[in-house]
């Protein structure tokens, strides 16, 4: 048996270096953590030790639970591993990763639950709605969810996200095979400016409201927008390999702590990158919550107009 000091020394080796020792893996820092430029799906967190590998779904805390859960190795001769206590090893080989097959739910024939969730209930031009069906960048699947797709450069769809319609804070979830690189985008223009949100809708609301502001309907079409699906910059990284032209990055992140957080950090890191940074903070917690909250001054507007009129 081994005592517990020399189980602790494999406990706490560096995942990081072993895995680069190991494999020949490389690291590199996104969105607070690292993650593997050989298996995108592989990710450490900053302690350099707590991991998870999507793709395969296990994760563990380091080298030792790498080795016991990833490559079925007994515990005894896992410790030895890590401690040097057995010979060196050549490693079993990790296939490479295989391109993710996206699986979108089944379109509905009617989207009348999409148009009543996003349009009445959210607010968002129809306008907006229309044209994003028409580019099956959204739709109404058979359960009546809304799906929102986000596609590659060769216009195939490479990642999607389902919303719930039946209540005002619906469920939500990625579709199975989604890869978070291509993000639901709005980009219309050559503008050197990105818009940037957590998620679809606060997007579409963001390009109501300067519509509204403006006063002309169509003006969401002269500016660009990009949801990240939260706060990592990976869908922004590809999107900036395949926009060129981009040199201004708009951050319209949540109002709250996590939002805010990201957004300074994400600002930091694309500032050094020599891109102009900018934080357009919603005066509630979302651009969602924005629209909903002028479309309520302007019914109310609208309703006290109509009793003045009746007097």
């Amino acid at each position: 048996m081994f005592d517990e000091k020399t189980i602790e020394q494999a406990r706490s080796a560096d995942i990081i270096s072993f895995l680069e020792k190991r494999y020949g893996f490389s690291f590199s820092t996104q969105g607070g953590a690292f993650r593997c430029k050989q298996h995108q799906s592989l990710a450490v967190k900053n302690d350099r030790r707590s991991w998870y590998w999507h793709s395969k779904g296990i994760g563990g805390y380091g080298a030792l639970d790498f080795l016991i859960i990833a490559e079925c190795m007994p515990f005894r001769e896992a410790v030895k591993t890590l401690t040097g206590i057995a010979p060196a090893v050549a490693p079993p080989l990790i296939e490479a990763e295989q391109p993710k097959t996206l699986i979108l739910p089944e379109k509905a024939g009617i989207p009348l639950l999409l148009y009543d969730y996003l349009c009445v209930k959210r607010g968002i031009s129809r306008d907006i709605v229309d044209t994003l069906i028409q580019e099956d960048k959204i739709y109404q699947d058979k359960n009546g969810n809304v799906v929102f797709v986000g596609f590659d450069e060769d216009n195939k769809p490479r990642f999607a996200s389902v919303r719930g319609t039946y209540t005002d804070k619906g469920f939500r979830w990625d579709c199975a095979g989604s890869d978070k690189r291509f993000g639901f985008s709005m980009a219309y223009s050559q503008s050197e400016s990105l818009y940037l949100y957590e998620s679809p809708i606060d997007a579409m609301s963001h390009a109501t409201l300067r519509c509204i502001e403006l006063c002309d309907m169509g003006a969401w079409k002269h500016e660009n927008r990009l949801s990240l699906s939260g706060t990592s910059d990976i869908a922004l990284r590809k999107h900036l390999e395949t926009h060129p032209y981009i040199k201004e990055l708009v951050f319209c992140l949540d109002n709250d702590e996590p939002g805010q957080e990201a957004s300074e950090n994400l600002k930091r890191k694309y500032t050094d990158k020599g891109y102009r940074t900018v934080s357009l903070l919603p005066a509630q917690k979302d651009f969602s919550d924005d629209l909903q909250a002028m479309v309520r001054q302007i019914q109310a507007e609208k309703a006290r107009i109509k009793r003045d009129m009746c007097r």
